[in-house]
């Protein structure tokens, strides 16, 4: 009986002492549950702020924006960057730590634009779809991420409707970024889908901005140079152009106030913009070279070739920002937004950088007595230092002849034939010689001058050749003003004519 007793004691003893390590047992197990449920929610957390950030930078990169600043921050578990657009945003980037199935990224489709992707284990990524089919645009609504019944989920319209995608495998959380490479001008993101992109930094983007700014400073001056040189054009004043303790170029203050900028650039420009004349309208327009290749028209949308005139406007370059890069384009002024893209000989656009050299003039020298400026094509321009008294002259056509200002040419001259042209000059110097000569077979016949107190008037006579050298071409007759050391050039242009 007393053993019973005992036996009965100690049974319930032992059901005591295994209630008590079951339910031990049972704490243990659901701490454990609960601080699993909080590390995935605080994986889901994380993932969906990576995705919403990466879905910033995509549409800070379809939106042109560019990037002011980025501020590493080291830690342990991977680097983070604090990235400030120059539309004022900044959001937070975490590079490079171990993924999580599903990773979903982001790659470029045929149209240009980036979508979401998903990738499943080692499987090749595969677009990220709605429930009506359709890709998701990463610049758009973000995918939002949840585990719920053990399986990963995601909702591209806010939560209101989840799609399963695979089961949970508890893995560690993920960056969506495998690597980010910071530089001066781009800050370059490699996904951890492979996929590679870049964003420009703001201070290389205005860089370029004050490049072409640079650059259309010397298109105007070239214009200007075509447009107005005549003998009443002079230098009055040179300023050097520095780069640090580098000369790069000249500002040339002109006796009518206007100020030429020029940059002498080298032969391996990446374009070179020059004025030539096209001998079946006898017009001067626009050309452009890309490279080392040859010069070639320059055509507007409407597909006339661009006049070089002060009514048809001087092209002007700018940059464009595009999802591949920083390029260049020019308009011409009024319709200055209405542009076209500067491409290469294969018809490939040409990219934009701070660093090109002048397009317009090869070489500038300045002597005593005048500054030589040479073009981009070759053609040497004069322009006389300027003194107390420049000469201005001025011609009247022959007889029967007409003048055309747009194209710098007198009509049509018979061959054997002999015309006079008459002259004036104005704000006449000291001692200034009068000379004149004939090119292209023409002989000048006989140069008349009557001074008076003010003005010098007077009379050129050539002969045109018996047969023209080029029965298409021009007779030039040349005209020099001389006086003090200083020489200026007139060219009377006459378009040939075969009886």
């Amino acid at each position: 009986m007393k053993m019973k007793k005992i036996l009965t004691i100690v049974l319930a003893a032992f059901t005591i002492l295994s209630a008590t390590s079951c339910d031990d047992q049972f704490k243990e197990d659901l701490a454990a549950l609960k601080a699993r449920i909080a590390e995935m929610e605080s994986i889901v957390m994380s993932i969906n702020e990576v995705y919403a950030n990466t879905s910033k930078v995509i549409a800070a990169l379809e939106d042109h924006d560019m990037i002011r600043s980025v501020t590493t921050v080291k830690k342990n578990d991977g680097d983070s960057y604090l990235i400030t657009f120059a539309s004022g945003q900044t959001i937070t980037l975490i590079q490079g730590i171990d993924g999580v199935a599903p990773i979903l990224g982001i790659r470029k489709y045929e149209d240009g634009l980036y979508y979401w992707t998903v990738q499943y284990g080692s499987e090749e990524p595969q677009w990220l779809l709605s429930n009506l089919g359709l890709k998701i645009r990463a610049s758009g609504m973000t995918p939002q991420m949840k585990i719920e019944d053990g399986w990963w989920q995601y909702s591209y319209d806010g939560g209101g409707t989840w799609t399963r995608l695979c089961q949970a495998s508890g893995q560690a959380g993920t960056s969506m970024f495998k690597n980010i490479s910071i530089s001066d001008s781009f800050v370059t993101f490699t996904l951890s889908s492979g996929s590679v992109f870049q964003i420009p930094t703001e201070s290389y983007f205005l860089r370029i901005v004050d490049r072409c700014r640079i650059i259309n400073s010397e298109l105007e001056s070239a214009a200007e140079l075509l447009a107005g040189i005549d003998t009443s054009m002079a230098v009055k004043e040179i300023t050097q152009i520095k780069e640090g303790d580098e000369i790069v170029g000249y500002k040339l203050l002109l006796n009518n106030g206007k100020v030429l900028e020029i940059r002498p650039g080298e032969d391996e420009v990446p374009f070179t913009f020059a004025i030539k004349r096209d001998y079946d309208d006898w017009l001067d327009y626009w050309t452009l070279k890309i490279g080392d290749g040859d010069f070639h028209w320059v055509i507007k949308n409407n597909g006339e070739k661009a006049l070089a005139s002060s009514m048809s406007g001087t092209p002007r370059l700018s940059v464009r920002d595009t999802l591949d890069g920083l390029y260049y384009v020019y308009s011409f002024y009024p319709d200055i937004n209405d542009y076209q893209w500067l491409r290469d000989a294969k018809g490939n656009l040409v990219q934009a950088n701070p660093f090109s050299k002048s397009v317009m003039f090869k070489a500038v020298a300045v002597g005593t007595e005048s500054v030589a400026l040479t073009l981009a094509d070759g053609k040497t321009v004069y322009l006389p230092l300027y003194s107390a008294k420049i000469p201005a002259i001025t011609f009247t056509a022959p007889a029967g002849i007409t003048y055309n200002p747009s194209t710098y040419l007198y009509s049509d001259v018979l061959p054997n034939t002999s015309y006079t042209v008459s002259y004036t000059v104005k704000n006449v110097p000291d001692n200034l010689q009068i000379d004149a000569i004939g090119l292209d077979g023409a002989v000048v016949t006989s140069l008349v001058k009557t001074p008076s107190s003010t003005t010098i008037t007077g009379t050129i006579t050539f002969k045109t050749p018996a047969v023209f050298p080029e029965p298409e071409g021009t007779t030039r007759v040349l005209v020099f003003l001389t006086w003090g050391g200083n020489v200026t050039m007139r060219v009377l242009e006459f378009k040939n004519k075969i009886s």
